[in-house]
C-alpha cells in the first residue's frame, strides 16, 4: 500500500508520554523501504490542543490512558473529517512503534480503526 503522505498526530494527557513513541515511529518509518517516498510527519500534542492541530494531520491516534476522552475527541475529528483510533494498550506499553505505525497507515487508507 503506497501513499505519498502520512501525517500522524498522537494525543495524550500532556504530550510527553507519547514523545518516546513519536521517536520510535519515526525510526521505523525512516527504515521502511515501503515508506521511503512518503512524506512522514509524526507529532505528539496534549488532547486539549487537538482543535489547534487536527487539520494539519491525516489521522489521530489516542494514547490508551485517555481513551475515556474518545467521545469528545471524536467530535473534534469528525468535524475535521479525520479518522481517530485509540492506540492498542499492549503496543503502547511495549513501545511497539511498528504496530502503531501500521495501524495509522490502515486508519488513513480505510478510515477505519485497524483493530
Amino acid at each position: 500500500m503506497e501513499m505519498d503522505r502520512l501525517h500522524v498526530l498522537l494525543v495524550c494527557n500532556l504530550g510527553a508520554s507519547t514523545g518516546v513513541m513519536v521517536t520510535k515511529m519515526k525510526e521505523i518509518a525512516a527504515g521502511s523501504e515501503k515508506l521511503k517516498n512518503t512524506d512522514i510527519r509524526i507529532e505528539a500534542h496534549p488532547a486539549g490542543e487537538l482543535r489547534e492541530y487536527v487539520n494539519d494531520f491525516d489521522v489521530v491516534m489516542v494514547g490508551p490512558q485517555i481513551k475515556h476522552q474518545l467521545k469528545m475527541l471524536k467530535e473534534i475529528t469528525d468535524e475535521a473529517g479525520k479518522p481517530i483510533q485509540v492506540i492498542d494498550t499492549k503496543d503502547y506499553g511495549t513501545v511497539n512503534g511498528a504496530n502503531i505505525l501500521k495501524d495509522a497507515i490502515i486508519l488513513k487508507a480505510t478510515g477505519q480503526a485497524a483493530k
